[in-house]
């Protein structure tokens, strides 16, 4: 008998095909394989390598089967530690075959592994070249490591995160984190030889989880091939006087009179549903003043006169605007101007948030964070920060459109945290009416044409837009709740059976990769690497906070 080599952890069994074979592990396989781990089925005949998934892993043990001969003594909770020690004991796994290696990547197997072919683990460098690809390829990151071996990143395309990307996970399932060890990754993409760069990234930080970025930049320590980290905050922020950081501001003009109108009612009622009379009363009114003034102008310096014409069309028999909808169109526009012109002061005639802030984001490149925590934002409403998301989507629109006009290949990565905010599913969570929804379901059918990456982030994709999630084409996925699973699996076109099982029970810091980046072209589980800057708002210190208040009692 000739002993193995000492990475094989199981032997194929026989019936094998090429997309199923059943292997018995060794106690090496037993010991290191879990279900979801990738496999090496080795030829015996040296003619090809497969690439295999463990899908399942079933132990077998002699005395302990259904209804054989000991089952009264386990009955009666006798111990058989000597039958125990006598008895025959295997694990039978069954694998999915992904793929024979080639010089080109992964092909179809060409013939099945036969009985007695070695089922080994993966080296540290195989993967790549079993994919035909190299470290230091051009646009080829690696995120993590896959479970069970260290070293084995999944490799990503750039080219393909254009097709946009969906990282979704439950509260502690690790997916901020997770985001930001991709941002890392993506700030230093090679582009051949000892060259590599960045790709702008602009984040909607729902919750200061990305400001570690800005702390380290700040401090002197290099952010990947970013130029700059920038910080926006809003007017009023305490932060705001801090280095690189920006008010957000904005200008009205990008949008036309019916969705300021829009926007306008739907801030005064709360967004639940909005008043067609009252949009458009006052799109009719602000149509008025078309050519004589911008609407930003129009609603920072002459509310008066939008308030007397508002009065004129709504006075006497024959008017135009009923005298009830005027007055809840008067108590819209002065809500408006008070907040968001006056106490907020995010609309200006000069805003920060331009073509020029694009510009500088996509040709330094620079990583920019739109800081919505309790800080960035202090007392900001929701309707508010939708109004500054739809603002950019539009901004962005318009901008990378003139850059394809002008034949300028420009490209940059927009990641939106908490994205049921902004992009709601209206069945499912009805949070309010949201501006900014249709211009995300834009984006994410048009903006790839344009170079505008989506990176939408939530805990729980059945609250997204189903327009919008249907456009996703990369999946991140961590520990999900149950009612999500189905729904992921079917927007990413189908998972495993024994992979979609295991979402609602992922360890944190575990997620699925599957579609376009995955230049493995099927689903894996991997663990996320760890950051090159740490993630202090994610860090919680409970027993030493408790610690300090009880020695401080006695």
């Amino acid at each position: 008998m000739t002993r193995s080599p000492g990475n094989v952890a199981g032997i194929v069994l026989s019936g094998a095909t090429t997309s199923e074979v059943r292997a018995q592990l060794t106690e090496l396989g037993e010991r290191v394989l879990r279900e979801g781990m990738l496999v090496v089925i080795e030829s015996r005949r040296g003619e090809e390598q497969l690439l295999a998934r463990v899908d399942e892993m079933r132990p077998v043990h002699e005395f302990y089967s259904e209804g054989d001969a000991w089952t009264d003594a386990r009955r009666r909770g006798l111990r058989l530690e000597v039958l125990d020690s006598l008895a025959k004991r295997y694990t039978v796994a069954s694998l999915t075959v992904l793929g024979k290696s080639s010089r080109r990547g992964l092909e179809e197997p060409s013939r099945p592994p036969v009985p007695g072919d070695y089922v080994r683990l993966l080296g540290p460098q195989e993967l790549a070249r079993m994919l035909g690809i190299e470290r230091g390829e051009p646009g080829i990151v690696f995120f993590g490591e896959l479970i069970g071996y260290t070293g084995v990143g999944v490799p990503l395309d750039v080219e393909n995160i254009t097709m946009h990307v969906g990282v979704f996970g439950e509260t502690g399932s690790g997916k901020s984190y997770g985001v930001g060890y991709l941002l890392e990754t993506l700030s230093r993409i090679p582009l051949g030889g000892d060259e590599y760069a960045a790709l702008p990234a602009l984040v909607v930080d729902a919750n200061g989880d990305y400001l570690d970025y800005h702390r380290a930049f700040s401090a002197g320590q290099p952010v990947g091939e970013y130029g700059f980290v920038k910080r926006l905050v809003f007017p009023l922020s305490p932060a705001r006087f801090g280095p690189y950081t920006e008010p957000v501001t904005i200008n009205l003009d990008v949008f036309s009179a019916r969705e300021i109108a829009e926007f306008i009612i739907a801030y005064k009622s709360g967004g639940v549903e909005l008043n067609e009379l009252q949009v458009a009363g006052l799109e009719r009114v602000l149509k008025e003043f078309e050519g004589a003034y911008s609407f930003t102008e129009l609603l920072i310096d002459h509310l008066g006169e939008v308030l007397e014409e508002l009065a004129a069309l709504s006075r006497g028999r024959d008017a135009l605007i009923h005298a009830q909808t005027a007055r809840a169109i008067r108590s819209a526009l002065e809500k408006f101007h008070h907040d968001l012109v006056a106490h907020y002061a995010i609309v200006s005639k000069k805003p920060s948030l331009g073509p020029g802030f694009v510009d500088e984001l996509v040709n330094a490149p620079g990583l920019a964070v739109l800081d919505f925590s309790a800080e960035g934002s202090p007392g900001v409403p929701l309707p508010v920060k939708q109004l500054v998301v739809a603002y950019l989507l539009r901004l962005l629109y318009k901008v990378f459109t003139d850059y394809k006009i002008a034949g300028k290949e420009r490209y940059m990565l927009l990641v939106i945290e908490e994205a049921q905010n902004y992009a709601p599913n209206p069945r499912t969570y009805p949070v309010s009416w949201s501006l900014a929804r249709d211009y995300l379901a834009l984006i994410a059918t048009q903006g790839r044409k344009f170079g505008i990456s989506l990176l939408l982030v939530s805990q729980r994709p059945v609250f997204v837009d189903p327009v919008v999630v249907s456009m996703l084409n990369t999946w991140i996925i961590y520990r999900l709740p149950v009612d999500d699973v189905a729904l992921v699996s079917r927007a990413a076109g189908g998972l495993p059976r024994e992979l979609e099982r295991r979402l609602p029970r992922l360890p944190r810091g575990v997620a699925l990769i599957h579609g376009q980046m995955n230049v493995l072209g099927f689903p894996v589980l991997v663990r996320t690497g760890r950051r090159g800057v740490g993630h202090v708002m994610g860090r919680t210190r409970v027993v030493e906070a408790l610690k300090k208040l009880y020695k401080g009692r006695s």
